[in-house]
């Protein structure tokens, strides 16, 4: 059982969540990964509506504020990855802002067979607001309202809410956008994806102009935007599309959070935090340098001395961070990975990948779905 824990909370960090598993009979929560990210909150927000997670096998459980991916194991036993949106020390990337949402069936399957060793059940996962318990997917069984100022005066709450740090002003606007009937207008069956990519785009435009209407860097803003407009055309699916939005919400929030406290960050942090905030760029030392106004002779002594690595060797490990959990968590193929991590071919990436993970991408990524599914 123990391999089976070391290899769940391996999962879990790789998709930067918290692991947990509920027993029912008792209420029992019994972390499961070694992460302090895991939140005991999370956990108890799941208790509370515990009659909602033997409903399915597997379950994407959503609320204003992130999901949990629920996993039903044993008559008595859920294992639950729970996804905080609103950490400001997530590892999450503008590059995983959609994915994350992607590949939840292959992700639950793999779940079921780590904790079980056994194969895992083809079953479908099911998508529902856990405040609730009505499925996003079911569109007509919530109460929606048709006033285009109340739809502008949720966009001003949500912008003034980020820009101003307010999380408790996001969350209720948030609460209130999925009601809008005239988002769902705009999802016509005949052509579902392209119209939530539409919406999507059109979002992140709003909160992209807003940021550098309050003074948020034009460059740093163009760059998120760029990553983020990459995102969305390259997502396969879509399969909650009010949770993409609160997601992206979530990340404009603490990308301004983590500006606004930037300045005062060690030399160090801030690099960091450049690193993080580029990592879809081919980043060079001149670009830090000149991103964060310092010389370049200052940055590798100050960095190695906090993180124990050249800025270099960091910057080849976050990509291929990230290149991990998009193998795992999305569906994009290996020339998409190589191109929004700017490798400089597929090929090259592959070549990284091998020589710092010890095998390669392709295998990296059977290693979970396949192997695991197929005893």
């Amino acid at each position: 059982m123990k391999n089976n824990m070391d290899d769940l909370n391996k999962l879990a960090d790789i998709l930067n969540a918290s692991a947990f598993a509920i027993h029912i009979d008792d209420e029992k929560i019994t972390n499961l990964t070694i992460s302090t990210k895991a939140n005991s909150h999370l956990a108890h927000i799941l208790v509370k509506n515990k009659t909602t997670l033997f409903n399915h096998r597997y379950q994407s459980l959503s609320y204003t504020e992130g999901h949990f991916l629920t996993c039903r194991v044993c008559d008595n036993i859920v294992i639950c990855f729970a996804f905080d949106y609103t950490d400001i020390f997530s590892d999450n990337s503008d590059l995983m802002v959609v994915n994350s949402l992607s590949n939840l069936q292959s992700i639950s399957q793999v779940i079921y067979t780590l904790y079980t060793q056994e194969e895992a059940p083809g079953e479908k996962v099911f998508i529902q607001h856990i405040q609730n318990c009505i499925s996003c997917i079911n569109l007509d069984t919530e109460e929606k309202h048709n006033d285009p100022k109340q739809l502008f005066d949720m966009e001003t709450n949500i912008i003034q809410g980020i820009v101003h740090s307010d999380k408790q002003m996001v969350t209720k606007a948030l609460d209130q956008l999925s009601h809008v009937q005239m988002i769902y207008s705009r999802l016509t069956p005949n052509n579902l994806l392209r119209g939530e990519k539409d919406i999507l785009l059109g979002y992140v435009a709003i909160l992209n102009r807003a940021i550098i209407q309050w003074n948020y860097p034009v460059e740093l803003a163009i760059n998120l935007h760029s990553d983020m407009i990459k995102e969305i055309e390259l997502s396969h699916q879509i399969p909650d599309f009010f949770q993409v939005i609160r997601e992206i919400t979530w990340h404009y929030f603490k990308i301004v959070q983590e500006y606004h406290i930037h300045n005062f960050l060690p030399l160090a942090k801030r690099i960091h935090q450049y690193i993080k905030e580029h990592i879809g760029e081919n980043i060079t030392l001149d670009d830090i340098a000149t991103g964060l106004n310092n010389t370049k002779k200052n940055l590798n002594p100050a960095f190695k001395s906090e993180y124990h690595a050249t800025i270099k060797q960091f910057i080849k490990k976050t990509k291929i961070d990230t290149s991990k959990e998009l193998l795992i968590a999305s569906n994009l193929c290996l020339e998409e990975i190589a191109d929004i991590l700017s490798f400089n071919s597929t090929s090259y990436f592959i070549k990284t990948f091998k020589e710092t993970v010890g095998v390669t991408p392709a295998y990296y990524r059977k290693h979970f779905f396949n192997q695991h599914l197929h005893l």
